[in-house]
């Protein structure tokens, strides 16, 4: 058994993390951290997590008993820590933005700040395990994927690499509330979100520059992206319509291509148009393709808190330590 800490327990993020820990064959959860909530228990702050009763919310990471440790933390936190968990011989899984950019100039343009490790940049390993497992598993620190790029990249890596399309793609997505985190915005609040469907993000999300980064990372073509997020009133999903322009081939030979490019990842399912149901709870990528005007249209649905979040972390930390990389995520979604 290893021994796992969760840094900011308190968010949606962290709660995940420890409800997929809870029955995991070798993670056992020592510490929990949360500033907001420090002082309680786990089970207090996360009432569905009984199994925590007795584990106590920690107010910082000093002298963890863990050899790998997840933070589910706001852009600038992670780094501010990453740099003192390596040296005691932690391995991380940062859920946040802090290390998915290799370049600290582009990080300070995209997240207006100065990032404060940038020692630690290039030795970070983006955490997409379909496309990147092999670093994965030597890796002492993984950069967990962002949620709309975890699901448009699994879309759209697989035809990039076969040389599939030569225009720009569209990336039409749209995300439950959940992925705006636990505090509520003037935009995410209930009464604003629950009857309507609103665009964001214009004119560049922070998500595009990480997507065009991953790409970067598998040595193909980095096409012209046009990436238009929107918020719907769902709790848990996102749903991706993406449009990849110039394409060769038809929607057949496409799915003849994910087949066969993702035969050995226990989490990607090819089949019909997905519904968002199905992904939750789950770490799985559900992908289709089918026609539209003759050209092809490829779906792809993922539960953002699971594998666009805590379920992929998960996955990652079993990478790390050379466990199966289905280990405490088997469980299926929902259904309807």
């Amino acid at each position: 058994m290893a021994n796992a800490a969760v840094i900011g327990a308190g968010g949606y993020l962290g709660g995940e993390l420890l409800r997929l820990l809870e029955h995991h064959p070798s993670l056992t959860v020592t510490a929990a951290v949360s500033k907001s909530g420090a002082g309680a228990t786990v089970a207090d702050v996360h009432p569905n997590l009984d199994r925590y009763a007795d584990l106590a919310l920690r107010a910082d990471a000093d002298r963890l008993d863990a050899d790998i440790a997840f933070l589910a933390q706001p852009p600038g936190e992670a780094m501010r820590i990453v740099p003192s968990l390596l040296e005691r011989g932690v391995r991380v899984v940062d859920l946040g933005p802090d290390y998915r950019l290799p370049d600290p100039a582009e990080y300070a343009r995209v997240y207006k700040r100065t990032h404060a490790d940038p020692a630690h940049l290039g030795e970070a390993v983006y955490g997409l395990p379909e496309l990147f497992r092999e670093k994965i598993a030597k890796a002492r620190l993984v950069a967990n994927p962002g949620c709309f790029p975890t699901g448009a990249l699994l879309a759209i890596a697989p035809l990039l690499e076969r040389g599939q399309f030569d225009g720009p793609v569209v990336i039409d997505a749209k995300s439950g509330t959940s992925g705006a985190g636990h505090e509520p915005t003037p935009a995410t609040h209930h009464p604003e979100a629950a009857l309507t469907v609103w665009p964001y993000g214009a004119p560049e999300h922070r998500h595009l520059p990480e997507m065009r980064a991953a790409i970067g990372r598998t040595g193909a073509r980095v096409p012209p992206i046009v990436f238009v997020p929107h918020l719907v009133p769902l709790v848990r999903g996102i749903l991706s319509s993406i449009y990849p322009t110039g394409a060769r081939g038809d929607a057949e030979g496409w799915r003849s291509i994910y087949a066969e490019r993702y035969a050995g990842s226990p989490f990607v399912r090819i089949g019909p148009v997905p519904r968002l149901p199905w992904t939750q709870g789950t770490n799985r990528c559900y992908l289709a393709v089918e026609s539209s005007g003759g050209a092809p249209v490829v779906f792809s649905a993922i539960d953002n808190l699971g594998k666009g979040g805590a379920a992929q972390a998960v996955q990652n930390a079993n990478l790390l330590l050379g466990s199966s990389e289905s280990a405490g995520l088997d469980a299926p979604g929902f259904g309807v």
